[in-house]
C-alpha cells in the first residue's frame, strides 16, 4: 500500500486486509499527524516534514517519488494498493514492469485540486490511467460523476465509515451544557473560524476541537480567536483516532462544513458524518455536497448554506433546545449506520475486490504456464 500522507481511511483498509490473511507492507510519506499502525505491518516511511494541502509541498514531491519508486522496484509484492494519483502513477509503472496487479484508491481526485491552467492535463492523465487499474475504489457513489463516468469495469464504493467500537452508554442527561465536537483535519475551507463565532452567540455551549492544522497562519488565527474563551477547548497538533472516537461519543453534536466550490468537497465522504451516525448524535452539514444528500436521505442532521453564520447559530440552537428532534435525528443516524454504513459491509467489498484480483491473476498465470509447455 502506498500513500503520501497519514490517513485513517488507509489504516482501516490495511487492518482489514491484515485480519483476513494478507501480508501488508506500507510505503508512506510520514508527515503531519500520528498514525498508529499494527506492529505486523512493515512500514517504509519517508520522514520529511512538509505542508499538506499547500502548493509549496510540490517542491518536496520529487524526493517522495524517488523514495516511493525505489522501494516499489526493490520490494516483493503481488498487488500494489495506490492511494491517489501521486502514488498511483508510479504504481501503474511498477505494476507494468513487474507484471503484477494494481488497485487505485481515490481518496481525492487530484485534477480538481489543481490550478486551472494545469487542471485539464491532470484530469486527462488521471482518467486515462484509471482504465489501467485492476480495480478502482471510491469513497462515495457520487465520485463516479466527478471522475467522468465508469472508466473502469471494476469500480467499488467503500464509504469512510468507522471501524472503532461506538458504544454510547452515557446520554449526558445530567450535563448542564451542550457539547459540540469537531475532529480531524483543520483547514480554512472547513469553517472552524465560523463555528467559533457561532459559539460566541450561544449560551451553555461547549466547543471541543481535536485535529491537525498544517496551515500556520490559520492555526494562529484559530488560537487567537479561542484565547480566553472558557467554553472552547482547542488542540491542533493531531491526536490518535481513538481520541476522536471518545470525544464524538461524549458529544451532543458534530459539525462538518466543506466548501462546495472545491469539487473534492462536493463529493466528499468524510469520517465525521459516519462517526456521528455511529455515535447516535446529529450532525450539521452544508448544502451542495454528497454528505448533505445522505443527511437528508437518512434524516440524521440539519443542512445549512455554506458560510452562513445565522443558519449555523439557529441550527445549533434548535438542536440544543428541541430534545425530541435531537433524539430522533440521532436515532435515525444510528439506525442507518447499523443497516448500511458499517465497516463489516465495507470490509466485505474490499475483500471481494482482492479475491477477484488474486483469482484472476492466478488463472492468467496458469494459462500462460500451459501455453509455454505447449
Amino acid at each position: 500500500m502506498t500513500i503520501s500522507y497519514p490517513d485513517v481511511r488507509l489504516k482501516k483498509e490495511l487492518e482489514s486486509l491484515e485480519r483476513n490473511g494478507y501480508q501488508v507492507n506500507l510505503i508512506m510519506w510520514q508527515r503531519g499527524w500520528p498514525l498508529q499502525l499494527p506492529d505486523t505491518v512493515k512500514v517504509r516511511a519517508l520522514k520529511l516534514d512538509a505542508p499538506t494541502g499547500d502548493y509549496r509541498s510540490i517542491f518536496y514531491f520529487p524526493l517522495w517519488w524517488a523514495y516511493l519508486f525505489t522501494w516499489l522496484i526493490l520490494m516483493d509484492w503481488d498487488v500494489i494498493h495506490s492511494v491517489n494519483l501521486d502514488t498511483y502513477f508510479f504504481g501503474v509503472l511498477a505494476s507494468r514492469i513487474k507484471q503484477k496487479a494494481v488497485v487505485y484508491d481515490i481518496f481525492d481526485f487530484y485534477g480538481d485540486m489543481m490550478p486551472e491552467r494545469f487542471r485539464g492535463l491532470v484530469v486527462a492523465i488521471d482518467r486515462f490511467l484509471i482504465g489501467m487499474a485492476d480495480a478502482v475504489i471510491i469513497a462515495d457513489d457520487s465520485r463516479i460523476e466527478q471522475i467522468g463516468g465508469a472508466l473502469n469495469e471494476e469500480i467499488i464504493t467503500i464509504n469512510n465509515v468507522p471501524t472503532a467500537d461506538f458504544n454510547k452508554e452515557d446520554q449526558h442527561n445530567s450535563r448542564d451544557y451542550f457539547k459540540i465536537f469537531i475532529g480531524g483535519k483543520i483547514i480554512p475551507e472547513r469553517c472552524i473560524h465560523l463555528v467559533l463565532k457561532a459559539v460566541d452567540k450561544l449560551d451553555d455551549v461547549q466547543l471541543t476541537i481535536r485535529g491537525y492544522c498544517g496551515d500556520k497562519n490559520y492555526k494562529k488565527q484559530l488560537l487567537e480567536k479561542a484565547q480566553g474563551k472558557d467554553n472552547v477547548d482547542l488542540y491542533l497538533e493531531g491526536v490518535p483516532y481513538q481520541d476522536i472516537v471518545d470525544e464524538t461519543l461524549d458529544s451532543d453534536l458534530t459539525i462538518a462544513l466543506y466548501d462546495p466550490q472545491i469539487p473534492n468537497n462536493r463529493y466528499a465522504s468524510p469520517n465525521k458524518l459516519f462517526e456521528a451516525m455511529a455515535s447516535g448524535i446529529p450532525i450539521i452539514v452544508n448544502e451542495d455536497t454528497s454528505m448533505a444528500h445522505i443527511v437528508t436521505q437518512e434524516n440524521c442532521g440539519l443542512v445549512i448554506p455554506y458560510q452562513n453564520l445565522k443558519s449555523l447559530v439557529d441550527s445549533i440552537r434548535i438542536l440544543q433546545s428541541q430534545k425530541k428532534l435531537h433524539h430522533l435525528l440521532g436515532e435515525n443516524g444510528s439506525r442507518a449506520y447499523k443497516d448500511k454504513y458499517n465497516w463489516p459491509v465495507m470490509e466485505k467489498r474490499l475483500l471481494d475486490i482482492y479475491d477477484r484480483i488474486i483469482s484472476t491473476r492466478l488463472r492468467v498465470r496458469v494459462s500462460n504456464a500451459q501455453l509455454m509447455k505447449a
